[in-house]
């Protein structure tokens, strides 16, 4: 062989050789593909009012005639409009008349049918329903909400009615109970979760649980027992809601817990509730969190882990009104935010928050990988194998 014909040849291997390379990067980058969902949680939202204050000037229903739909989510709109799913908890209902109003309750909160426009126009995706006023005006206020959610195209979850949020062929089931379906359904969600992952209706599942301690700095054992259960069984994030001021952080087997993310739009209440926490701390209805949560997941779809970014926010921006329009803050004023959220939370490390290119706070929470797997509490059960009891009074109106 020439010397041309070596060279020729060399210059052949070299490039079947870098060929072979470029085709096993390409293998690799493929077998590390992965799917990021981005999901947007928010505190408990009220589109409405009580029937008797409806009229008054700065009640939620005179607000929006005189502002319009677009007022009240108008400074989150952007944030919502670039996740995948934005998901409230809906508090009230939405119904035309007053009919099967439930007077022997404290607090009854409707909005007429249209006011759905205020989610789907502000880029709301889902709305959990498993709470203490969807129950306002009996079942058919939950009937006509569940239209009204509907014909927006607005998902809704509650107790055996999951929601599946999907993207590239990745499905997360959003699922809600409030504490009275986890007393009479503990076991029936929970075989409905597991029954959903084995079969591979979801990839990933999200609880959002209703309970707590109204204006309590704390949360409660039945809390950590619920996202104990469920994380056991299968939940991959625990988004809580209730207690209407924001509450604190923790991880349990490597999934976020969150007992509480405050008011975000809240028209049942005209002002802003303060109270000092035994000398310790302000509680107040004022601070409030948003969350995203990234999930991550293999081409293959299997769940890969979570990433969690913390947006401080104010329900109001003139307290101790309430103007019904929650807005995000800086990173000083955020501070108060995070110190409640710190006081009820045991052994996170939770970075201060910084400013972002706006000059709003915002929190970055550490990756948690899915497969390192923590040592997790007992399944909460009494010595009859039922659920144990929540609190005393675990919502607002038992009556």
């Amino acid at each position: 062989m020439t010397a041309a014909g070596r060279k020729k040849g060399i210059r052949k291997a070299i490039l079947l050789a870098l060929a072979a390379l470029l085709l096993l990067a390409a293998l690799a980058a493929t077998a590390a593909a992965e799917t990021i969902i981005t999901l947007t949680f928010t505190g408990d939202c009220t589109l409405g009012s009580e029937e008797s204050k409806k009229e008054q000037e700065d009640s939620f229903i005179a607000v929006s005639k005189r502002e319009g739909f677009d007022y009240f989510f108008k400074n989150f709109r952007e944030m919502f409009s670039a996740d995948d799913c934005t998901v409230i908890n809906f508090e009230g209902v939405f119904a035309d008349t007053a009919a099967g109003e439930a007077t022997n309750k404290t607090y009854r909160f409707r909005a007429p049918m249209e006011y759905v426009k205020i989610l789907s126009g502000a880029s709301v995706e889902a709305a959990g329903l498993a709470n203490n006023h969807i129950g306002d005006y009996s079942t058919q206020g939950l009937r006509h909400t569940i239209e009204a959610m509907e014909g927006a195209g607005i998902g809704w979850f509650r107790e055996k009615n999951f929601h599946f949020v999907e993207k590239d062929g990745i499905r997360i089931a959003l699922v809600a109970i409030d504490y009275r379906a986890y007393v009479s359904q503990c076991e029936i969600i929970r075989n409905e979760i597991v029954r959903v992952k084995e079969n591979g209706e979801a990839n990933a599942v999200v609880l959002m649980y209703h309970d707590g301690n109204e204006y309590d700095a704390h949360h409660t054992p039945t809390q950590d027992k619920v996202a104990d259960y469920y994380i056991r069984n299968g939940v991959d994030l625990v988004i809580m809601h209730h207690p209407h001021v924001v509450q604190g952080i923790t991880v349990k087997n490597n999934r976020s817990v969150f007992y509480s993310l405050g008011n975000f739009v809240f028209g049942g209440n005209k002002a802003i509730r303060s109270a000092d926490y035994k000398g310790k701390i302000t509680v107040t209805s004022l601070y409030s969190l948003v969350v995203q949560a990234k999930m991550y997941f293999n081409d293959d779809g299997t769940y890969k882990g979570q990433q969690m970014i913390l947006y401080p926010a104010y329900t109001s921006s003139i307290p101790p009104a309430n103007n019904y329009q929650p807005f995000r803050v800086n990173a000083k004023d955020a501070e108060p935010v995070m110190e409640a959220i710190l006081f009820d939370s045991t052994g996170m490390d939770i970075p201060s928050p910084v400013n972002d290119g706006e000059g709003l706070a915002r929190v970055v929470l550490s990756y948690l990988p899915a497969e390192e797997e923590t040592e997790s509490a007992p399944r909460a059960e009494s010595a009859d194998g039922k659920p144990e009891a929540s609190n005393p009074r675990p919502y607002r109106d038992s009556k």
